[in-house]
């Protein structure tokens, strides 16, 4: 399996994503500002990872920038978020709205839960969430603000298959013929 991960993460959620993925496929997990254009054209396959901060991929003006190098590979891209699963229609919305749709014929989709531990955001981040709550409340639609962490090694199962999956599709076994 040629391959590589590349990530953005921003309180470090998708970064160990990233590295359960690297660790479990054995293939290197490689920060967005490290990844060079020779990676992509070296790559068989390529496993991007993300947060969604504000409604925004933070890996956004990346894929836009190697769109075109990118649309010749196969993708797999998980999001991380605090959106929660039974918000499907949400969850889409991240993906139309920040990937690019020359993407869509050769890339898979996954959502991970992150976190969001108040102590550890920045200054700008804290008052931000401060006001998204006072913006809710305005509006009648409470938004939860409190400390989650959901990271959680089990999240990435559904895309270790289809790696394995891929794997297999590209490296038969070698069968008799009768």
């Amino acid at each position: 399996m040629n391959g590589f991960i590349i990530y953005r993460s921003r309180y470090g959620a998708t970064r160990q994503y990233a590295a359960w993925l690297s660790a479990e496929l054995k293939i290197p997990a490689i920060p967005q500002e490290q990844a060079t254009p020779e990676i992509i054209a070296n790559a068989g396959f390529l496993i991007l990872g993300s947060s969604i901060y504000i409604g925004k991929l933070l890996m956004r003006n990346w894929l836009k920038q190697h769109a075109a190098q990118l649309q010749k590979k196969r993708l797999f891209i998980f999001l991380v978020t605090a959106t929660k699963k039974d918000k499907q229609e949400k969850l889409r919305s991240y993906v139309q709205q920040n990937i690019p749709a020359c993407f869509e014929d050769n890339c898979r989709y996954y959502f991970f839960p992150g976190k969001i531990i108040y102590d550890q955001l920045s200054l700008m981040d804290k008052l931000k969430v401060k006001l998204g709550g006072q913006i809710a409340k305005l509006s009648n639609k409470p938004l939860n603000i409190s400390d989650f962490n959901d990271v959680n090694r089990s999240h990435i199962g559904g895309l270790l298959s289809d790696m394995r999956l891929l794997y297999a599709m590209d490296n038969p076994v070698n069968q008799k013929v009768i």
